[in-house]
């Protein structure tokens, strides 16, 4: 079970919520509420908790998990995230892949690319259905398409994760 650490931007109460909440058994600390306004106060805030936190337990933020922000918690020692960006982002048409960004599959350009979603990419949906296909059943309203979006976009997510793993292990986190 973990605690949740709150307090929005008050350092200071965020450093009463830790004292108090990791003087408790819990297996991990969680760290929830209002961040800010804005992803640098966020980074603040989360920058500021995490070095209150046990280094031997398990740091999780809550419902934050778009690109930049792992990208900038996991150096802070945030080993967890939990967000619906890669679902909602698929519902919207949008998929994330490794040489381009963010696309929305939903652009004319797209309706003749017979490429994978990414090349780079070992899902269900890059190994067997191109972004025509994928384009079209967005179109024509086939919630299947969504489905195949997410399928992909929870896979980049996970191999993100598996990346930040592996060079927190090889110490270039």
């Amino acid at each position: 079970m973990y605690s949740v650490i709150h307090g929005g931007t008050d350092l200071e109460l965020r450093k009463l919520s830790s004292e108090y909440l990791t003087s408790l058994p819990f297996d991990g600390h969680a760290i929830g509420g209002s961040l800010g306004r804005d992803r640098d106060d966020m980074i603040n805030v989360v920058s500021f908790v995490t070095a209150l936190l046990p280094p031997a337990q398990p740091r999780h933020l809550l419902g934050i998990a778009d690109l930049e922000s792992i990208d900038r918690a996991a150096p802070l020692g945030v080993d967890t995230f939990d967000s619906c960006y890669p679902t909602r982002m698929a519902r919207h048409g949008n998929v994330l892949t490794r040489s381009e960004g963010k696309i929305q599959i939903l652009r004319g350009k797209y309706s003749s690319d017979f490429g994978p979603i990414d090349d780079e990419c070992r899902c269900f949906t890059c190994q067997n259905y191109s972004r025509a296909y994928i384009n079209h059943l967005l179109k024509a309203k086939e919630p299947v398409g969504h489905t195949l979006l997410t399928i992909h976009n929870l896979q980049f997510m996970n191999d993100t994760m598996a990346k930040i793993r592996s060079d927190i292990l090889a110490g270039h986190i």
